[in-house]
Parts: C-alpha cells; sequence; structure tokens
C-alpha cells in the first residue's frame, strides 16, 4: 500500500517545509546543502487470495479446474467438492523467506528520482544533493496461513476454510539527513535580517494490513458427472499505522543562533509529528461453480467469485510541532517572532474518514485434459473490479482485465503460468503516462503420497514476488 519512492518524496517534502526559508519579502531564499543519510525499509507480503488453500493451483493462480483440486475446492471452486471421495483437512505453512528488493527493481535511481522532484522548487540552481543510501528488503509472511476441511454427508460433500488471504507489513526508517537553507528578509522598522536554517530529520513509519477470510462451501453431483457447489465467505480487515518524523537544527537570525527542542528556552520550540491510525471492517463475498465431466478424461468448469469491498472504520491522529511561520505555501521567514525565532505551535487533527480496501472479483472458465500421466488446463478469467485502496481524495490501485493461463502436471511435478493485462489507477500515474501493463504469473511445485492417507504438496511462487509454500492434507 505504500511504495518507496513516495516515501522519499515524503521525507523530502518535509526537508522542504522544515528547512527552506521562503519570504514575498526576500532578496535570496534557498536550499544550499542537502545531505542524505540512510533509508532503510523491509516489507513483508501475503497475497493468499491468488492462490487459496493448497498447493495445486492452476496458471492464474486459484483452483478452477475441479479435478485435481480436492479439499482445496472450498477456497477455488465449489463445484469441485462433489467429486471428493473421503473426508479430507489441509494445511499450509509458509516458511520465512526474503530478498533484496534491489534485485528486482532499481530501489535507488526510483529515490533519488523522486527527491529531485520534492527538492525541485526550493532548492538552489548549484545544489548538488548527497542522496541516501537504500537498503530495501521484501519477504512473506511466515506460519500457518490457511486450513481447509471436507466432510461427505450422504450425496452431498460440506468443507470450511480460514485464510489469510492478504497481509501486508511495511517498515520504513529515514536517519541522518541534514539540509541547509539561507535567506534575507525585512525586519519591522526597517533593515534586513539574515537568517539560516540547518536541520536534521529522522522518521519511522509502520504500516500493517490484514484480511482473514473464513469459508462455508458445499458440493453435490446433480446428475451423474454433473457437479454444482457454493460458498459464502466472511472477510474481516484490520489496518494500523503508526509515524513520526523528528526534526532538529537551528536557526541563525540575525548573528543569534537559537536551537528546536531545547529546553532552557522559556517558549515551546519542538520540532516533530506523529501519526497513529487504527481501521477495521467485515464484508460478506461468496462463490458459485459448476463442472462437468463428459468422460474420465475430460472435465470443464465454471466458476464466479465476488469479493467485496471492505469498508474499514478508524481514525487517524496527527500531532505536529511547526513554526507559526509554516503554511501551505512554504516557509514565511517575515513571519519569524524576533525575539523567539524557534517558537513553535502544537496542531492536533483528528481524521474519521473510512479506507476502502478493494480485491478483485472474477468469472473464470477451465477445460482439463488427462493423457496417461499429464494433465493439461487451460483457463481463461476475467476480473471486473481493482486491486488497491482508497482514503479520502488519494487512491491507488491496479484494474485487472482479462487473464489467460496453462497449468501442467507430470505425475508429481506441476508446472503453470500465465498471463493477465492490467491498467494502473490512482495519484501514483503520471498525466499522459501509459498505464496499461502485463502482469505474468508462473507457479512450480511437487507432491507426493507419503501414506497412511498422508500426502505433502510444495509450491514455488516467482510472481509477484519469491514464496515457498508446503501443504499438508490427510484423507480419512
Amino acid at each position: 500500500m505504500a511504495r518507496m519512492p513516495a516515501a522519499i518524496a515524503l521525507v523530502g517534502a518535509i526537508l522542504a517545509v522544515s528547512c527552506t526559508v521562503v519570504s514575498a519579502d526576500a532578496d535570496t531564499e534557498a536550499l544550499t546543502v542537502f545531505e542524505g543519510g540512510s533509508l532503510t525499509s523491509s516489507t513483508e507480503l501475503s497475497l493468499g487470495f491468488l492462490y487459496g488453500a493448497g498447493s495445486r493451483p492452476d496458471g492464474l493462480g486459484t483452483a478452477v479446474s475441479t479435478m485435481n483440486a480436492g479439499v482445496a475446492s472450498v477456497c477455488g471452486n465449489p463445484a469441485g467438492l462433489a467429486f471428493v471421495g473421503q473426508s479430507a483437512i489441509l494445511l499450509d505453512v509458509l516458511p520465512p523467506l526474503s530478498a533484496s528488493a534491489s534485485d528486482i527493481i532499481d530501489v535507488q535511481s526510483r529515490a533519488n528520482t523522486a527527491l529531485d522532484d520534492a527538492l525541485e522548487s526550493v532548492a538552489h540552481p548549484d545544489l548538488v544533493p548527497v542522496y541516501p543510501t537504500i537498503d530495501a528488503q521484501a519477504g512473506q509472511h511466515s506460519g500457518v496461513i490457511s486450513g481447509a476441511f471436507a466432510v461427505r454427508l450422504g450425496p452431498a460433500v460440506v468443507g470450511g476454510s480460514i485464510e489469510e488471504p492478504l497481509s501486508l507489513g511495511l517498515n520504513f526508517v529515514d536517519t541522518g539527513i541534514q539540509a541547509f537553507g539561507e535567506t534575507v528578509t525585512g525586519e519591522e522598522g526597517g533593515g534586513d535580517v539574515d537568517v539560516d536554517v540547518r536541520a536534521t530529520l529522522e522518521a519511522a513509519v509502520d504500516l500493517s494490513t490484514q484480511v482473514d477470510k473464513t469459508t462455508v462451501a458445499a458440493g453435490i453431483e446433480a446428475l451423474p458427472g454433473v457437479g454444482l457447489g457454493a460458498s459464502v465467505s466472511a472477510y474481516r480487515a484490520s489496518a494500523s499505522i503508526s509515524g513520526h518524523a523528528l526534526g532538529d537544527g537551528i536557526i541563525n537570525y540575525g548573528g543569534t543562533e537559537y536551537a528546536f527542542n531545547d529546553p532552557s528556552d522559556p517558549w515551546m520550540n519542538d520540532l516533530d509529528q506523529t501519526v497513529d491510525g487504527s481501521f477495521a471492517g467485515t464484508a460478506v463475498g461468496w462463490t458459485a461453480g459448476a463442472s462437468w465431466r463428459p468422460a474420465e478424461w475430460v472435465t470443464l468448469d465454471l466458476c464466479y467469485t465476488h469479493v467485496p469491498t471492505l469498508t474499514l472504520e478508524g481514525s487517524l491522529t496527527t500531532v505536529s510541532h511547526a513554526l507559526p511561520a509554516m503554511g501551505d505555501d512554504g516557509f514565511d521567514a517575515g513571519e519569524i517572532s524576533a525575539s523567539q525565532p524557534t517558537l513553535t505551535e502544537r496542531e492536533e487533527t483528528v481524521s474519521d474518514s473510512p479506507v476502502e480496501l478493494r480485491l478483485p472479483s472474477y468469472a473464470a472458465a477451465a477445460a482439463t485434459f488427462r493423457t496417461g500421466r499429464i494433465l493439461t488446463t487451460v483457463e481463461v478469467r476475467h476480473y471486473d473490479s481493482d486491486l488497491g485502496f482508497a482514503y479520502e481524495d488519494y487512491e491507488e490501485g491496479i484494474h485487472l482485465g482479462t487473464g489467460a493461463g496453462l497449468q501442467l502436471t507430470l505425475g508429481g511435478f506441476r508446472l503453470g503460468g500465465g498471463v493477465v493485462m492490467a491498467e494502473l489507477t490512482g495519484e501514483s500515474v503520471d498525466e499522459g503516462e501509459s498505464t496499461s501493463i502485463l502482469i505474468p504469473m508462473a507457479n512450480m511445485g511437487l507432491g507426493f503420497e507419503v501414506g497412511g492417507g498422508f500426502r505433502v504438496d510444495t509450491l514455488l511462487l516467482a510472481v509477484p514476488m519469491q514464496v515457498m509454500r508446503v501443504s499438508v492434507g490427510y484423507e480419512f
């Protein structure tokens, strides 16, 4: 839900407001020095809604084909439950796994560009900034992420699952950034006053989002070789954010230096900002599916999965200590108090606007053919909703379109993939920029029978980042 360039731009903007002096009466104004420190971030991401329970997906994720899905049909096409011969349970575990984001994208150059944009309107023409060094790590949440079961009750099969279809954790820390600005402003009563500002900034942000999903499903073989199924899912979502930015520095006002955060001054001179918020919401979705097996070697499947937009209610509180001279148009040195140059005021704002979390719904069709030990699934999906979020006037997302995939199973080895047409949306899209993209997907895994009704499947995923999953199933 947050991107590194946006975070860098935010830091640059804070510095621009905190350290650059802009005055209507100024003869000169400039940010003359910018020295970067270090920016570190770590991201933990889980995209379970792409794959559902189990480690035997189709080329585009959660299994639409019912021929080999088994108990995982609870999370995919519930029509597959009609053909589950025995009661079964399934458990999914994600081991810890992480990698440097710089191995995937050029984080450093993107951050440098964002910082240049943030400083462009406030920096001296000769300023050559020292860019912060970037360390970005991306990994997956580890532990038990989903489980499912199915029980045969006469002609029908009922089942349920508990999943973590989406989780995101972002930690961002910036330290050691310094800036120096100078201007000349008119003093009341005549004459000019030189004003220099030297400042440093440290900031940290923690963001987490999680969606849990509980599903109940049922399937029945309505006619020989024809299975029908339906499921209902309850979604519970939560999001929280906490962060702070701590400024420090000195104002040289007319040859006398005054320090921020100096307890010896008889006025408030703190320079900081904190942000805290938490949100939660629930919603209900559903899936309906059908499966036809005209012969033992072929299966034709249809399903539609409706995922609701989750509206998370809560509040966001921002508390800041800032100079009264700071405003929406910049920093007016003429408004600095001659007797109390570092005087700051406390301001608290509370926003009760909800957060909208959008997950994709889709209609899908799949055809599966068995030839000896080779299983081939061809599928098409059409998504009719976005993946993203919105808060007040700000939104980010990806509008998913149509995708096609292919899955091959050769004994215990599985290899699949596909591509989805999509379009970038939201505030990060520049006007005139091409927004059409292709999202590639790939999966590879191995599965084998352990004996005594136990089966182990593993899944390696390359998109959106490298992920590993181990699934253990038991039939009884």
